[in-house]
């Protein structure tokens, strides 16, 4: 069970990383607008911008485990999710490893 002083810390790393995608949304738009104004024939280069920066607030999301409060649905991004899966591997092996030691006793 999580304390106050856990989901206060969660809220605020959620809040830190809405304020990056606000930054990215202005400084990209102005980025836009500065192509549209002046260089709107040529290659779209703020699509690099768009791009690098984009796919680096998606790693800083899932590192700083907010990515699971954003996306609720996706259970793989949740710490969770990995126990569980751990506990659960390691049950199957136990039990794959009783039923084959039990099937070795009744051979023999």
């Amino acid at each position: 069970m999580l304390k106050e002083e856990e989901f206060r810390k969660k809220i605020k790393l959620l809040k830190r990383f809405y304020l990056d995608i606000v930054n990215y949304i202005i400084v990209n738009g102005i980025l836009i607008l500065i192509w549209l104004t002046f260089d709107k024939t040529g290659t779209f280069w703020p699509k690099y911008v768009l791009l690098i920066w984009g796919i680096l607030l998606i790693f800083k999301g899932y590192r700083m485990g907010v990515m699971p409060l954003i996306f609720p649905g996706f259970s793989f991004l949740n710490r969770d999710w990995e126990e569980k899966k751990v506990k659960e591997l390691m049950r199957k092996q136990n039990s794959f490893h009783k039923s084959s030691s039990h099937k070795s006793d009744k051979e023999k």
